[in-house]
């Protein structure tokens, strides 16, 4: 049986309850807080976890990111749009069979669907935010909100928006 649930964690939060696994999807007009952590904005975040610079995507000023999470024995799969300070990421939960094909589908879904989700959110435009742990960018001795960000991997029943698991 499916179960849809909608949340109130920024623009958008949904988890639909299948057999097999979890799906949530989520979206934020915050990535720094939403998605962010310690002390990183969401893109240098994800850039460190994925170790590249994302998918850009023809026709937006966006990146995405995908990966497959690091627990061996189910492993959750992630993809994240990231648009100026907005973001819309969608990633599995106790995931039973989760693999990179899983990444790839989350990816494509996140990259027809982000646009839709993030219409009309002006934060779309607005700079990704600091970076408070780089000594170039960041502001020292500055707390962080977004290393206070749940992980979604660690309770699939969380209703915060969600941060990168790993």
């Amino acid at each position: 049986m499916t179960e849809v649930e909608e949340g109130d964690g920024g623009l958008l939060y949904c988890r639909v309850r299948g057999e097999r696994a979890v799906l949530v999807a989520s979206g934020t007009d915050d990535s720094w807080v939403s998605y962010g952590r310690d002390g990183n904005n969401a893109f240098t975040t994800l850039e460190a976890i994925t170790g590249d610079e994302g998918r850009e995507v023809p026709g937006a000023d966006a990146h995405v990111f995908s990966y497959l999470g690091p627990t061996p024995k189910h492993p959750d799969a992630y993809a994240y749009w990231l648009e100026g300070r907005a973001g819309f990421a969608m990633y599995t939960v106790v995931a039973e069979d989760a693999d990179e094909s899983t990444v790839a589908a989350l990816e494509e879904l996140v990259i027809k669907y982000a646009p839709q989700v993030l219409d009309g959110v002006a934060s779309r435009s607005e700079d990704p935010g600091p970076n408070w742990n780089d000594p170039a960018t960041g502001a020292p001795g500055a707390e962080s909100s977004a290393s206070q960000a749940a992980d979604p991997s660690s309770d699939a029943d969380s209703t915060s928006t969600g941060s990168p698991g790993q």
